[in-house]
């Protein structure tokens, strides 16, 4: 791997994020000058962008079309020719993978409802911001073969690892060399931009530049489209940073505040009107959305302007005004939206409410964490949603006492924060665990300890009890970065058995006594011999934990041979 590091003269920083996606590289030997694609520009709406929306258009036979704005305006302007019906449009489909059951066969419903496969959509994406990346590299009078590139592509820390491995899977198919390819955990990548950049550029204050000195604590709040992530770290000596407190988050970001925003439409024109814009005007929908996220990234606190949208064919001429406002006038709405001719008016309050729940679910994470870690001086945010003036004052309102820090486009913060990891991804030096994890055994049946239902009678007349959780590392567990190995035997449980199953779960209890419904599948361990293999043998499994993925092999041990398998997490 030396070898092959040697080699490498650029890293590319792929942020593949809920609403936006982007990337930006830097060469090996000016690791702090980044490069990145100019302003990315919206068709309709008049939105531009440092990122490009996560949206994909494939044609009727599933091949790849256009991704980001791109993307969108073509799918638009087919639904006005009435075109688009064999096509396959998706937006925002990163969250599919905030689900704990995703499989290597799971589908993704396009906008219409037809399901197409989750790793076509996901690779097909990431090929395309690769391939726009190696373009942008040339363009820029680097002539590289991609053998010199390393890619980083980020992930939420709060992911699970079956979604950590789906998107490594899904950037092998998109033409990443496998040796060539890391994960990065979003909140981790934004720490390392923060310690490695300038003071300058993160707009720090004299007593705020102890950020690089031993010991200073900070918590890193990265809020993007979908998720918020959260983790706490720590500077050691020698400048590299340990966490101190297992990443953690929720599905709290800024499309929360778009889905608030729509569920007025459903509610003044009926449940489902905002779907059926986009089916029958992607063009009124594209619109209707681009300009709401223009005039929310300037909502504050005392924000006191009516926001005015235009309302489409589609919703002006479903109602009269008369009609609409009697709607209004019965709904959660009341007093806080009016109608001006085709044009719907609403209230400043109701602007603001759109941030609330969300918000609120921000706040109370991390006042959770500051209850259970001492010590912490500074509060980063970053992401896109941190860029709004409303979530800023919340936090400088809420968190009074520490040093708040947003720094200079904070949506690009993780981006960048990628390219450095890939350069140096022993910047972190330690980890927290944020699972348990063990393997389901079988063994004696204890009557204090296991639920009846886990009973069974052995072929011995013995009672025994299956799914044992057999422990194999504790949650909370502080892990060096380069991993922490946890090794297991195992014996066949007769002469001729030629190969068993262990399947691996995790959880967040510290002691679980049983595999329960706390607990996550995340693979099997397949281990085998072939038929003529007569000796006895054993299996040496190996687990790794305290890196970006979990790496796990085992080995078969007799006495002429040895085979190795490893852990499928997606099956």
């Amino acid at each position: 791997m030396a070898d092959e590091d040697d080699e490498i003269k650029f890293v590319v920083g792929i942020d593949f994020g809920t609403t936006y996606s982007g990337y930006a590289f830097s060469l090996s030997c000016d690791e702090l000058t980044f490069y990145s694609p100019q302003v990315w520009n919206a068709g309709h709406g008049g939105l531009t962008s440092l990122r490009t929306p996560t949206s994909l258009l494939l044609n009727p036979d599933q091949t790849f079309h256009s991704f980001g704005f791109k993307a969108e305006d073509k799918f638009a302007d087919l639904v006005v020719k009435d075109e688009h019906h064999g096509f396959y449009f998706f937006q925002r489909f990163k969250m599919e993978l905030h689900s704990k059951s995703i499989k290597r066969i799971s589908t993704i419903d396009d906008i219409s409802g037809k399901p197409v496969p989750a790793m076509k959509i996901f690779s097909l994406s990431i090929r395309y911001l690769k391939d726009h990346c190696l373009k942008t590299i040339s363009d820029r009078g680097f002539l590289p073969s991609q053998k010199d590139v390393k890619f980083v592509l980020t992930v939420p820390a709060i992911w699970n690892d079956r979604s950590k491995q789906f998107m490594r899977e899904a950037a092998i198919q998109a033409g990443i060399d496998k040796i060539q390819l890391t994960l990065a955990l979003e909140p981790e990548a934004a720490s390392i931009y923060c310690q490695r950049e300038s003071l300058e550029k993160l707009r720090l204050t004299q007593e705020q530049s102890k950020l690089t000195n031993p010991k200073t604590r900070y918590l890193i709040a990265d809020i993007g489209g979908g998720t918020a992530d959260f983790s706490v770290h720590e500077v050691e000596e020698g400048g590299t940073l340990t966490e101190l407190y297992r990443a953690s988050g929720g599905p709290y970001g800024g499309i929360y505040v778009d889905k608030e925003y729509l569920k007025i439409y459903d509610t003044i024109f009926g449940e489902g009107s905002v779907d059926q814009l986009k089916r029958e005007d992607m063009e009124e929908y594209l619109i209707l959305i681009r300009e709401f996220e223009t005039k929310k990234r300037l909502v504050t606190s005392d924000y006191d302007l009516h926001f005015s949208s235009k309302l489409s064919a589609c919703f002006h001429e479903k109602f009269s005004n008369a009609v609409k406002m009697e709607k209004v006038q019965s709904s959660y709405l009341k007093d806080k939206v009016s109608f001006v001719k085709d044009k719907l008016k609403l209230s400043p309050s109701l602007m603001k409410s759109f941030f609330k729940e969300s918000l609120d679910n921000i706040v109370i994470h991390v006042e959770n964490i500051l209850r259970i870690i001492q010590g912490v001086d500074m509060i980063f945010l970053v992401g896109g949603y941190a860029e709004s003036p409303l979530v800023q004052e919340r936090f400088r309102k809420d968190f009074a006492n520490y040093n708040i820090i947003n720094p200079q486009d904070s949506s690009l913060i993780v981006m960048k924060g990628a390219v450095l990891f890939g350069h140096n991804p022993m910047f972190i030096s330690a980890r927290i665990l944020r699972f348990s994890y063990g393997s389901a055994i079988h063994g004696s049946f204890d009557p204090e300890k296991h639920p009846e239902d886990k009973q069974y009678i052995d072929k011995n007349g013995m009672k025994r009890c299956r799914d044992i959780f057999d422990m194999l590392i504790k949650r909370n567990t502080k892990v060096p970065a380069t991993g922490k190995t946890v090794m297991t035997h195992a014996e066949p449980m007769y002469d001729t058995q030629k190969s068993y199953v262990s399947r691996i779960y995790c959880t967040e209890k510290d002691d679980p006594v049983v595999v329960d419904e706390s607990c996550q599948f995340v693979g099997s361990l397949k281990i085998s011999v072939p038929e003529y293999f007569t000796d006895n043998w054993e299996a040496v499994e190996e687990y790794v934990f305290g890196m970006t993925e979990i790496r796990v092999s085992a080995k078969v041990v007799g006495s002429h041979e040895t085979f190795e398998t490893t852990l499928d997490l997606l099956e």
